[in-house]
This record gives C-alpha cells, sequence and structure tokens, in this order.
C-alpha cells in the first residue's frame, strides 16, 4: 500500500478527526459488537475525556471483535501489505476499567504483522492480559501495562474534614488511580530485533481488539518522539 511511497517523518492510518477514519481498515464484528464515531468525547464524560472525536469499540467477546489494516480487496485471497518501513508505532487510546455492556474487567490487545531481512513475516503481539513474554518461531507475545492517574477526589470528599488517625504518607502510599489516555509506543524494529536477531523490512498489518475502547489516532514515525515534538493535530491534548 505505502511501499512504493517515499516515507519520512509521519504516517497515519486512523485519525478519528478524518471525514472517513476506517477507510483502510476491515471491521469483523459479532452479533453484540459495535464500532462507531463519537464526535465530541467531552460530552460523555468532562473529567476524563478529551474534546474531539474518538472512534469506539464495544464488544463482549475480545476474540471475535477486531479491526485490521490495511483493507482485503475482495478479488484478492491474501491481504495486501501495509508496505510501512518506518520503525516506531504509536497507538493513542483510551481503555475504562470495565466494559461498557456488562461491567467485565475491560481488556485490550494489539497485533502487528513485520516482514524482517530473512523475509520471514513475524507477529508482536502485546495485550493487557498477558503476563509473560514469549518468543516463538512466528509470534513474540509480550505483556502491556497502561499509564494510570491519580483518582480524583469526589466534592463531597474534599468538603470532609480529615480523620486524626488518618496518617498523610499512608495515604499517598494508597492512593487509589483510574484510567487515563495512553499513547502507546511500539518499537518494532528494536522488538523484531530482540526476539529474533533480524532487522525489520516493513510492517504487513495491524489488528486491534478491545472489549471497551477508544481510538485518537494510529501512526508511524522514524524516531521516538514526545509529546511536545509532534505536529500539533497529532496531539492528545492541543
Amino acid at each position: 500500500m505505502f511501499r512504493n511511497t517515499f516515507q519520512s517523518g509521519f504516517i497515519s492510518i486512523l485519525s478519528a478527526e478524518g471525514s472517513h477514519p476506517l477507510q483502510l481498515w476491515d471491521i469483523h464484528l459479532d452479533d453484540d459488537g459495535e464500532i462507531r464515531l463519537i464526535k465530541d468525547m467531552a460530552n460523555l464524560d468532562e473529567s476524563n475525556h478529551i474534546s474531539g472525536p474518538v472512534i469506539e469499540m464495544t464488544c463482549s467477546d475480545l476474540s471475535k471483535n477486531c479491526i485490521i489494516c490495511p483493507l482485503k480487496l475482495d478479488a484478492s485471497p491474501h491481504r495486501p501489505s501495509l508496505g510501512i518501513t518506518l520503525p516506531i508505532l504509536y497507538l493513542t487510546m483510551y481503555m475504562p476499567e470495565r466494559t461498557k455492556q456488562q461491567q467485565q474487567i475491560n481488556h485490550f490487545s494489539f497485533e502487528v504483522s513485520v516482514l524482517d531481512d530473512k523475509q520471514i513475516t513475524r507477529r508482536l503481539r502485546c495485550s493487557t492480559f498477558q503476563s509473560t513474554t514469549s518468543v516463538q518461531a512466528d509470534i513474540c507475545t509480550f505483556p502491556l501495562r497502561l499509564t494510570q492517574r491519580p483518582r480524583r477526589l469526589k466534592r463531597e470528599q474534599l468538603l470532609l474534614p480529615p480523620l486524626e488517625q488518618d496518617n498523610p504518607h499512608q495515604q499517598d502510599e494508597q492512593e487509589e488511580c483510574e484510567a487515563c489516555w495512553n499513547r502507546v509506543c511500539i518499537p518494532l524494529s528494536e522488538y523484531t530485533y530482540k526476539a529474533y536477531g533480524t532487522k525489520l523490512l516493513e510492517t504487513r498489518d495491524i489488528q486491534i481488539q478491545g472489549r471497551h475502547l477508544y481510538i485518537d489516532r494510529v501512526y508511524f514515525t522514524e524516531t521516538q518522539l514526545s509529546e511536545d515534538e509532534l505536529p500539533r493535530e497529532f496531539r492528545l491534548f492541543q
């Protein structure tokens, strides 16, 4: 798809800001799965969400609901390759602690297929339910730990005076956290070399699964960048 395109800087394959954000993606949903565009997430929960559009995925069965890029053409038995050579993958996403439908513990995973210099397709899969790293001939799986932020106190809690027996140092250690927006970074070239001792040639496809998940953008870069180094339209909080 991008193999014959000059590649430098940034390549975005999903942006909720676009007029057709999933035009490059196949959508696979079972009976209770749903994917929709929310035009302004700030209307849902002003304390925890960004302003602007996002993609929302919901389902009960993680294994049967996913989006895959690139789009498979009906005339071809095989999925085409993205052909992206940029080595760093970013996913800007938010995963609530529990699912929307059945209040289950929420989980998320995504898988990237890459081609290495031995002309072998390897799969790199990370997930929130994986606890250890495993390397096999064709797939490397590893855990993903999402960043959380300190939970904000409710108004009635702020108005209550502290108890005499309260230990402020103990409170800091036991401070509750909540889910927040994450900019997940996967250094594809580095992980391919560490797992297989080979050189990354290109990314072939990406698969994303989530029981309840919000996605803002998926993109590739030449190097790892901080939020401040990104173009304004790529930043989570503009």
